[in-house]
Formats: structure tokens, sequence, C-alpha cells
């Protein structure tokens, strides 16, 4: 199991942590953020966010 951030995401990805957070408390297909009871940051399991992107994201082609 490997884990990862938000803040860690979002700069691999060229993109804003907050837009991830936003993401994350959408109600449909919301980022996979966890948070363990008491815990004040969340986590990421890399796994969970490699199959959101794909299922959330476009190919170049697709793009319009």
């Amino acid at each position: 199991m490997l884990l990862t951030t938000i803040p860690d995401i979002a700069r691999e990805g060229h993109m804003s942590a907050d837009t991830l957070y936003a993401l994350a408390r959408r109600d449909n297909d919301p980022f996979p953020l966890r948070y363990l009871d008491g815990a004040r940051y969340g986590q990421v399991l890399i796994s969970e966010a490699d199959e959101w992107f794909r299922r959330n994201g476009k190919l170049a082609n697709e793009r319009k």
C-alpha cells in the first residue's frame, strides 16, 4: 500500500491542491481522500488515485 498527499499529487500533476480538495468534497465520484479517526491531514492511496484519474480524466485526443 503506497500513500501520498494532496499537495504531492497537486505538485506532480501541475494543479491546485484546492482543486483536488474540492473534487474530494463532490457527491458524485469524489477524489479518494481518506482520513483516519483523529487525523488532521488526509492521505490518498496511490492505486485509488490512479483509478480515479482513469475514470475522470480524458485523453488528449478526447478533449474538446
